[in-house]
């Protein structure tokens, strides 16, 4: 009985429509051209209002959006300073430094050094290896093999 209805279950479709392959090109196309439509009524309504604005509202909006990259010009030239004066200070590249946001620098500059310690404190796999006579010993370079594939 079981069996039955497995089988059952196993060959009927899902109640409702019948499944459609759906033609995605065509799809994509449809709403290619909606965007199309909708960015040029955008463009066309950025028109009609800058029309409808008299000469003293266009000039303060233009004042506006000068101002603001202004603003936008002096922080990152402030950002850019405080990059260098970092770099300067606590010997970390400039390049690692043009990235990070201002406040998160000293963090950072604290993490790098913290790190460079650790990477030059660790003895290298080549010193490790040649001990004594300068003759490798294969066990010695199987475990920096190991260690340096486990990623210690």
């Amino acid at each position: 009985m079981s069996e039955e209805i497995q089988e059952v279950e196993a060959t009927e479709e899902p109640q409702g429509e019948p499944k459609t392959e759906t033609n995605w090109k065509a799809e994509a196309r449809k709403w290619e051209s909606l965007a199309k439509k909708g960015k040029a009524a955008e463009e066309e309504l950025a028109k009609l209002k800058e029309a409808q604005m008299s000469e003293l509202e266009k000039a303060n909006a233009k004042a506006e959006q000068a101002q603001a990259e202004l603003a936008e010009m002096k922080a990152e030239r402030d950002r850019m300073a405080a990059a260098r004066e970092y770099a300067a200070k606590e010997s970390v590249p400039l390049s690692l430094l043009e990235f990070c946001k201002a406040e998160d620098m000293p963090a950072f500059c604290k993490a790098y050094k913290a790190a460079q310690v650790e990477v030059h404190a660790a003895p290298s796999a080549y010193t490790r290896i040649n001990r004594g006579e300068g003759k490798p010993n294969p066990r010695d370079a199987f475990i920096a093999f190991a260690e340096q594939q486990l990623g210690k």
